[in-house]
């Protein structure tokens, strides 16, 4: 499993298990050598329950040709008896039998409680001519987090002898080792023991000690010397801790590593921005422009006005552009439609739309949008708001693939927008920065803690771990900036935009529209639809009825609009009725405006000698058994 993917299913199970988890308070465990040569364990162990528990185990590896017994299990903790099953090496408690649904009754929920297993091993001890060994993982290497471990040792009897202890952990750690005066019992403490970490006892004691034999050679010297070699590495390691570890140049250098790395990559990403991301230099355009910039169809206008496409958001309003622009051409009638409500309540007009005839000179999209609204329409081939968004939330996979249209057919006729190479760069640069930014966060948060257990929580790795995360933080900064500074503008593309939006606030700002030549108010109806295009249809409307008010013969009446039944205003005709067949065409069409305005909505994307001592980190690969213990 890849480094991400082990993240990802870390992050999963971590909101499985949220609110429920357990750690051991302490752990105290009696080990006691029979002159028999087994060895009986009286296991103590205090658990702190976070959530809702019901079973506890234990499970015993014994040595090879080994056994273990279960003898018995009880709560210490004067709370509810528990009862206990054993399976195998596995050895269960639980508060009683399960109900007929099969489920356990609950054995602990947020509280501590204090459980003792006693049980006995066989074939655990080897017993020379000159000496005897006991080499066994005392703590299993499956376990949760122990807060006290507390270990003694029984000699058979007692020993002035050979009665040696020798201590190995799983992250070689350091705790204290003391012998009664009677040189019977050896008591090891440790605090605390991480997660998973395995305790190991390798004991030497006197072959007198025991009634029986399992080699007639003497061994003493030679477990000794295995010994030594695997106490010598801790050694060093333990003077290194007392004497405070030196941290090396390069642990330092790697630490701020992370920090530089941003930096150095930040002063090259401005080199290529200055060659590739700069805007290049166009004719100065005011704040307004009367004209629209280019010929196209209006639905393609929400597309060319900014350097990313804005997709699904400017669906709606591409399609609404897109109607109102066939409706001026004679391919779409507008049907007014009253809708009487319940009880006269909540009643109200709407616009339906007849698609009439394809239209002619049509490019791609304006095909393909046909050819959508048509099948939404049904047979009668009249297209109601409350049918079109229905056909689309019933097809999401089609609106994300039509919104990624008007963009690509604008560029196939009119040519790219923007700058081809500076695509290519800017692709590259931000996925590249992208990707070492999410690399730095998984090298902080994977391989931060292992190194962390190496050097014993050396400063340089803390300082390591935190720059790796700000590294990253701004390395992700870097890329997604990358990915819209390093694009840059065709130059006639960014002349253009800039044009629409100047075109844009002369269509919305009144002051200019009633300075706008007398040329303008003859086809203002071609300049809705763009308004319509550009979001500002209702201003732009109420704009033309000011205008109207004071001078009503300059502005025509087209007939495809509701409302209007002249193609030219009538010179004999009062003031007062012109007045009012303005009023009603532009009242009709800002209600089609307000109903477009929905569809636009509704269509954009919804918004893890005696003596001893400890030992150094081991494989265990010589002691004797190991196991596990959780609980569920």
């Amino acid at each position: 499993m890849n480094p991400l993917r082990h993240t990802l299913a870390a992050l999963v199970f971590l909101a499985l298990a949220w609110g429920k988890s357990y750690s051991l308070e302490q752990v105290e465990q009696d080990v006691y050598f029979l002159p028999s040569g087994l060895v009986r364990v009286v296991d103590v162990r205090t658990w702190r329950f976070s959530g809702t528990f019901r079973e506890v185990f234990l499970e015993i590896d014994p040595r090879r040709g080994g056994q273990v017994r279960f003898e018995e299990a009880r709560a210490l903790d004067g709370g509810p008896p528990i009862q206990y099953a054993v399976e195998g090496n596995r050895i269960s408690l639980t508060a009683g039998p399960p109900d007929r649904s099969g489920n356990l009754p609950v054995l602990a929920e947020n509280q501590s409680r204090t459980f003792q297993i006693s049980y006995t091993l066989s074939n655990e001890i080897a017993v020379a001519a000159d000496a005897a060994l006991f080499d066994r993982q005392v703590l299993e290497p499956e376990h949760a987090a122990v807060g006290t471990y507390l270990l003694r040792l029984h000699a058979p009897k007692p020993v002035p002898g050979l009665f040696r202890v020798f201590i190995f952990t799983g992250r070689g750690r350091i705790g204290t080792l003391e012998f009664d005066p009677a040189r019977q019992v050896a008591t090891v403490q440790l605090a605390p023991v991480s997660q998973n970490e395995f305790v190991r006892a390798r004991v030497i004691l006197e072959a007198g000690a025991f009634n029986f034999r399992t080699l007639n050679a003497p061994r003493l010297e030679q477990w000794l010397q295995e010994t030594e070699e695997e106490t010598q590495s801790f050694r060093e390691r333990s003077r290194q801790l007392i004497d405070g570890r030196p941290t090396p140049t390069w642990a330092w250098a790697l630490a701020v590593g992370p920090l530089v790395l941003p930096v150095v990559l930040f002063g090259l990403f401005l080199r290529a921005y200055a060659r590739f991301g700069r805007e290049p230099r166009t004719e100065e355009v005011g704040r307004y422009y009367r004209e629209p910039p280019e010929e196209i169809p209006p639905g393609l206008v929400p597309y060319v006005m900014t350097q990313t496409d804005p997709g699904q958001r400017m669906l709606g309003r591409m399609i609404a552009a897109t109607l109102l622009d066939w409706a001026r051409r004679g391919s779409v009638e507008l049907i007014q439609h009253e809708n009487r409500g319940l009880f006269a309540w909540f009643g109200g007009s709407e616009t339906h739309f007849r698609l009439v005839s394809p239209p002619e000179q049509a490019n791609p999209l304006e095909s393909e949008v046909w050819h959508l609204l048509r099948t939404a329409a049904g047979p009668d081939g009249v297209l109601k708001p409350s049918e079109l968004k229905l056909f689309f939330r019933q097809r999401p996979s089609l609106l994300a693939s039509l919104s990624r249209r008007p963009r690509a057919v604008y560029e196939a006729i009119y040519g790219p927008l923007l700058d081809p190479r500076s695509g290519k760069v800017a692709a590259q640069w931000g996925g590249w920065l992208v990707g070492l930014g999410f690399l730095c966060f998984l090298l902080a948060l994977i391989t931060g803690p292992h190194l962390l257990e190496a050097w014993n929580g050396a400063l340089w790795v803390g300082v390591l771990m935190l720059n790796g995360v700000l590294g990253g933080l701004g390395l992700l900064a870097l890329g997604f900036l990358a990915f819209g500074s390093l694009a840059r503008w065709m130059p006639d593309k960014l002349l253009n935009a800039k044009r629409w939006q100047a075109y844009r606030n002369f269509l919305a700002d009144f002051s200019q529209m009633e300075r706008a030549p007398a040329e303008h108010f003859k086809i203002w109806d071609y300049h809705f639809v763009y308004a319509a295009a550009l979001g500002v249809a209702e201003r732009y409307l109420r704009n033309l009825r000011q205008v109207a008010q004071q001078r009503p013969e300059m502005v025509a009446l087209p007939r495809w609009i509701p409302g209007s039944n002249l193609g030219q205003v009538n010179t004999a005709m009062a003031s007062s009725e012109v007045l009012q067949q303005i009023s009603r065409m532009t009242g009709g069409l800002e209600q089609i405006a307000r109903n477009l305005e929905g569809l636009e909505r509704a269509l954009r994307p919804s918004s893890g000698g005696s003596g001893g001592g400890f030992g150094g980190s081991s494989g265990g690969g010589s002691s004797g058994g190991g196991g596990s213990s959780g609980a569920r």
